[in-house]
């Protein structure tokens, strides 16, 4: 029961997030700004959601799981709501273009900030409740919730926001969060205490793990991952209207189609092929790397938008095993009083992907072409897939799969 709700809570999140990546190129060029004002929306969201994530993963080991997934829900519904206003005055006209830009880049700030609560609590959450010898399949069904809304966010977005607008459709998504953020308060239970004494946290000091030499190489390669996958996001509406010459209310449902295809092979991945494998969190951080570079190839050469589609599922699904895996090896890699920082470590690698991807991916894309950002993914997946085979702290998390034998309440 605890599992399925915290997987529909990460499919709400889902939800909201994946719409913007359908959303936002087609907002740009209504409004008239370069992708480069976009890349800062982005950017500003990535840095705080960077140094919280690692923070929010610590503090729900003094203080609990449920009250920061609770937390995070209710922020990200809040951000939603700013976010539609921005959105709704720059299309009326009521604030210049740059203004309405500002406001949702402030908007984005509230959930990097604050919305970041939830993913390190809800995996730390899991993590409590599963052996090593289980985590990896664990943790990888729930990030899958997150990639279903990824399949239902831009096809909402598709279906509904040249019918109703985009504000009324972003108040719609945020109800729908802050219901979820109730029915945590009601139905999850928090049957495992704090481990630790409640005292003040130093943000550098969370951060501080991600160079511990358990955590540093799944840190690392996850974070060239996610910069796969943030590129990779952030330019695919672009990249659609670019190709195709199409204008943003076409391209709106051109890049939805494929934002929810990828999603699709996402989930595929981590609800299907993890568990028939039952691979270890290596063997699936090589095969998502090696897979990521054939995706960025395809991209590259694409000459068609079927080309498109099938380049942009095949770096979802590449994205979903190497998820799966460096997720699971790091939490395998800690003690059980360290899940929750080395859960908010691991989010942590996504803020820093999107933080670094406008530079690299939108601005490449802006001054050297459309196909450069799948140049440059190419490269770091290869880089991640090299580090997976060679590093010998990856290579040691894949012989621990006892079960463990703390009691552990159900999930």
């Amino acid at each position: 029961m605890s599992f399925r709700l915290l997987f529909l809570c990460l499919m709400a999140t889902g939800i909201g997030n994946s719409m913007l990546f359908a959303i936002l190129p087609p907002l740009a060029r209504d409004l008239g700004v370069a992708e480069a004002y976009i890349g800062a929306i982005y950017t500003i969201s990535a840095l705080l959601f960077l140094i919280m994530s690692p923070v929010w993963g610590a503090l729900s080991d003094q203080y609990g799981r449920r009250p920061l997934i609770m937390f995070g829900l209710a922020s990200f519904a809040v951000s939603t709501l700013v976010f539609a206003a921005a959105a709704l005055a720059g299309q009326m006209g009521w604030a210049p273009p740059l203004i309405a830009i500002f406001g949702m880049a402030a908007a984005r700030a509230l959930f990097g900030g604050l919305g970041s609560a939830t993913n390190p609590a809800a995996q730390a959450y899991v993590a409590d409740r599963t052996s090593p010898g289980e985590r990896t399949e664990a943790l990888a069904g729930l990030t899958a919730a997150f990639g279903l809304g990824g399949v239902v966010g831009p096809a909402l977005a598709a279906a509904f926001v040249e019918r109703i607008g985009i504000a009324p459709f972003m108040v719609a998504v945020a109800i729908l969060v802050a219901a979820a953020a109730v029915m945590v308060r009601l139905f999850l239970p928090e049957k495992t205490p704090p481990r630790q004494q409640a005292r003040p946290i130093n943000p550098l000091t969370p951060l501080a793990f991600a160079f511990d030499k358990r955590i540093a190489p799944f840190f690392a390669y996850g974070c060239g991952l996610w910069l796969v996958q943030a590129i990779s996001l952030q330019a695919i509406g672009f990249y659609v209207m670019d190709k195709m010459e199409v204008g943003p209310e076409e391209g709106l449902q051109l890049a939805g189609v494929a934002l929810t295809a990828g999603a699709g092979a996402l989930i595929f991945a981590q609800l299907v092929v993890i568990p028939a494998l039952k691979a270890s969190p290596r063997a699936l951080m090589i095969t998502g790397g090696v897979l990521s570079i054939f995706a960025s190839i395809e991209m590259v050469i694409a000459g068609n938008y079927a080309s498109i589609v099938f380049g942009y599922m095949l770096s979802a699904f590449a994205f979903g095993l190497s998820r799966s895996g460096f997720v699971g090896g790091a939490s395998i890699a800690v003690t059980p009083e360290e899940q929750g920082r080395a859960a908010g470590t691991t989010t942590a690698t996504a803020g820093l992907g999107f933080l670094i991807a406008p530079v690299a991916g939108l601005w490449l894309y802006q001054t050297y072409g459309p196909e450069t950002p799948y140049i440059l993914t190419a490269g770091i997946a290869a880089v991640s897939a090299v580090l997976a085979v060679l590093h010998p702290g990856i290579r040691s998390v894949t012989t621990i799969i006892q079960p463990d034998i703390e009691p552990r309440g159900p999930i």
